[in-house]
């Protein structure tokens, strides 16, 4: 069985709180996947339910939309049909596409972040993703419910922004109002506890049903690098 453990349980807050990792996931099939979050959310149009849930359509979504079934394994630059309950009487559907995942570490991506004690020893990802609105009316400003699984047992929500951006992985928030067939890029970040790795990206499901889940080589991300021009401009403008 898959466990689910929200990033507030790592004890993830860098700068004074301005990132803030969310609360415990919800097992119940009711219950928001994506709740707890910190991101502030306003409520999205609600897409048109046109189209009965089926044994292979764990939720109601537009004609024409059909849901990846719950369990498959993709790889990286596929893309799976996904869709959740950011409340209870509204459907989101997405086409998304977990592009890469890139291993990081504090010194290489949070430059002039404040690393907690707690935060220590724990190791950052950032999963990149893009994704499609297929729900058949507009959505915003929803955090989606897409977790890293570590293996393939348990399952972290990614971290959420607020007050001040991040600017090297912006998030998981979709933009505030996303048309039907209007794509949005997302960067995802997680904390994982030391010795544990990310093995895939996973689309947690309603009730007890088995993930979609995203898999590849796993990338270690390079730091920018430096203008040499412009420091040496500066050294002699400092001179």
């Amino acid at each position: 069985m898959v466990q689910r453990a929200g990033a507030a349980v790592l004890g993830s807050v860098l700068a004074a709180g301005l990132l803030v990792g969310c609360s415990d996931s919800q097992d119940s099939a009711d219950d928001d996947p994506s709740a707890g979050s910190t991101a502030d959310a306003s409520e999205p149009s609600e897409p048109t339910e046109s189209a009965d849930a089926t044994p292979s359509s764990y939720l109601p979504v537009p004609e024409g939309v059909t849901l990846t079934e719950p369990g498959t394994s993709l790889g990286f630059g596929e893309t799976g049909t996904i869709a959740w309950r950011p409340r209870q009487d509204t459907v989101v559907a997405l086409d998304l596409t977990v592009d890469r995942i890139d291993k990081t570490s504090y010194k290489e991506s949070f430059e002039g972040w404040v690393i907690t004690p707690q935060m220590k020893g724990q190791v950052p990802y950032f999963v990149r993703a893009t994704a499609t609105n297929v729900s058949g009316a507009a959505i915003g400003d929803l955090l989606v419910p897409l977790y890293a699984l570590s293996d393939g047992t348990s399952m972290y929500e990614p971290l959420s922004f607020r007050e001040e951006a991040f600017e090297p992985c912006p998030g998981g928030e979709l933009p505030e109002k996303l048309k039907p067939g209007k794509t949005a890029d997302l960067c995802l970040v997680y904390l994982l506890p030391e010795g544990l790795a990310l093995s895939s990206a996973a689309f947690d499901l309603v009730g007890e049903l088995a993930p979609v889940t995203w898999s590849g080589e796993i990338t270690a991300i390079e730091k920018p690098k430096k203008d040499k021009k412009k420091d040496e401009k500066k050294g002699e403008q400092q001179g």
